[in-house]
């Protein structure tokens, strides 16, 4: 299998994560903190070497393995993993160990166990690491977060403003945070290559136009990016409505993707209840999209529906 060179992949994830940074203020991500062999002086920007690197929001390290906790893991081989390890400390193996069973309970992801206290989830061989980092990101991190938030007797910690330092001492930094800021102001599609935000900007786009009807027709209190959720809104009735944006190509695709995230933010424990979930594509339903929403609302009682938002009009279609 021939290695691929990390270098250039630092860089698109600090790019990434900067940008993403700039739009959410209370988002705090973990690079690396000391040069370390020179590696950060050479591009290396978080934890690793050049057979792979990581990607954390939380400070906890195992001791034993000399990796985090909690990381997203990016190696030479194209391998993208989630990986949870605590080999050093018993006490604390007992809540990474849960860990694991909750995120398998609240969206599906079997971890492996590889050693004991140390287990790993692959994303897809064919799955670009951009879109990895952004699902690890949007899907994956609120749910640890949570878990963080809830054990603090596990010894592990939600990253918070006290990293923000070490971004400073990184090399060229300025120049990644213009790099960012500049990729942040803008919308619309762009020819640029995945790793460059083409989906992010897609939802960018999306988002902000409906934010724009949403509050042309009289909904109030229109928020975005609040607690992870795209858009909530009062609608006419009074009702708090969520707004999950989708870019996947078919209809049938979005709702894989955004129902299980819909649930966690209106059904976690502490989370403020919605009356109504609403999917969003710039893509028409079909009829089996129409037939398995109706499904979920009849025998699960789940109030999700789906809707079309047309960026040639900006206007929402009815709700299927």
């Amino acid at each position: 299998m021939t290695k691929i060179d990390l270098h250039p992949i630092h860089a698109e994830c600090l790019d990434y994560l900067l940008e993403y940074k700039i739009n959410h203020k209370d988002f705090h991500f973990v690079p690396r903190m000391i040069d370390n062999k020179g590696r950060l002086s050479e591009g290396l920007y978080f934890r690793g070497n050049d057979e792979y690197l990581q990607i954390t929001f939380w400070l906890g390290t195992d001791s034993l393995e000399k990796i985090y906790n909690i990381a997203m893991v990016i190696n030479n081989k194209s391998e993208v993993y989630l990986e949870i390890s605590c080999r050093d400390n018993e006490e604390r193996a007992a809540y990474t160990d849960k860990l694991t069973q909750i995120l398998e309970d609240a969206i599906g992801r079997k971890f492996k166990l590889m050693k004991e206290h140390k287990w790993q989830w692959h994303y897809a061989a064919n799955l670009p690491f951009m879109q990895a980092l952004n699902d690890y990101i949007t899907v994956v991190k609120p749910i640890i977060d949570d878990f963080v938030s809830n054990n603090p007797q596990s010894g592990i910690t939600n990253a918070d403003a006290e990293v923000d330092k070490y971004l400073e001492k990184l090399p060229g930094y300025e120049a990644y945070l213009e790099k960012a800021s500049q990729k942040a102001k803008k919308t619309g599609e762009v020819t640029v290559k995945a790793s460059d935000y083409m989906m992010h900007l897609q939802h960018n786009e999306v988002s902000n136009a409906l934010k724009d009807y949403l509050i042309q027709i009289g909904f109030t209190k229109v928020e975005t990016d609040k607690d992870f959720v795209d858009i909530r809104a009062i609608d006419l009735q009074g009702r708090q409505i969520f707004f999950e944006i989708k870019t996947a190509t078919t209809v049938k695709l979005a709702i894989r993707q955004a129902l299980g995230q819909l649930l966690e933010y209106n059904h976690y424990p502490t989370k403020k209840r919605a009356d109504k979930l609403i999917i969003v594509t710039k893509s028409e339903p079909n009829n089996e999209d129409i037939q398995y929403l109706t499904g979920l609302r009849q025998v699960y009682n789940i109030p999700v529906f789906y809707q079309q938002f047309d960026m040639g009009t900006k206007v929402l279609s009815q709700e299927y």
